[in-house]
């Protein structure tokens, strides 16, 4: 099957249009929301579960949005989970129900699908990069073959080792080509081009695992990520502006 990958609209209606007018023209079997497909509008600061909220005070109530969303595979994501956690049960009705009953995890073909909040995330320079880059802790990361993600709001593709195999890119600057072994797991990152197939048969092979961070729906560009599990290829894509 081929499947259409998507994450982190953050309830922008005009950004999931866009993404599913490219989804579209790719003619997916399905298609999947890795969470944050709607936004809370209460902080962690202010998350109150005792008081009784206004649904207009916890998130943007949008009926067209919520009705397409609906008829997508979901997975629940941490701002999906705090606004279930401060409504009531008499605010949740209509397709609202339906986004906020998604599962945590899901099976995408051989890859297992889930928001990302669950795991813990950390800085680390990038050479070919002009800011820092979020990488998981891979020490967190569940043991299976594929893992793919949101959460983060960042395009990578890791190609995960058991141990004592390093990444350049996260080495530090000294003189010796490759750090100390640490006897923990480590990565390689992927250099990904828009549009480009990358075979994941690698998943399969000497307990090599691969992390797929899918990117933003809701930004400039928005991004997404044609998984086809027949062919076992990954291609990433992007979409700009209206």
């Amino acid at each position: 099957m081929r499947y259409a990958v998507v994450a982190d609209l953050h309830g922008r209606r005009k950004a999931w249009r866009r993404v599913l007018a490219d989804v579209e023209r790719h003619r997916p079997d399905q298609v999947i929301c890795l969470g944050d497909y709607l936004e809370a509008k209460v902080s962690w600061r202010r998350h109150d579960r005792s008081r009784r909220w206004d649904l207009e005070d916890v998130v943007d109530p949008d009926p067209k949005l919520w009705h397409e969303l609906a008829v997508v595979d979901l997975v629940l994501g941490n701002q999906e989970w705090r606004i279930r956690d401060l409504l009531k049960n008499d605010q949740i009705v209509g397709d609202l129900t339906i986004l906020l009953a998604a599962p945590e995890t899901r099976m995408i073909g051989a890859a297992t699908a889930m928001h990302g909040h669950q795991i813990g995330w950390e800085e680390w320079p990038d050479r070919r990069a002009p800011s820092m880059v979020v990488y998981p802790r891979l020490e967190e990361l569940p043991d299976v073959p594929m893992l793919m993600v949101g959460h983060s709001h960042q395009v990578l593709l890791l190609d995960i080792a058991a141990h004592d195999w390093f990444n350049r890119d996260r080495a530090d600057d000294s003189d010796s080509d490759e750090p100390e072994s640490t006897g923990v797991p480590a990565a390689r990152r992927w250099a990904v081009t828009p549009g480009h197939p990358i075979p994941v048969e690698v998943a399969s092979r000497g307990g090599r695992r691969l992390f797929v961070n899918i990117g933003a729906a809701r930004g400039k560009p928005s991004h997404w990520v044609l998984y086809d599990d027949t062919t076992s290829e990954l291609t990433f894509h992007e979409v700009g502006p209206d």
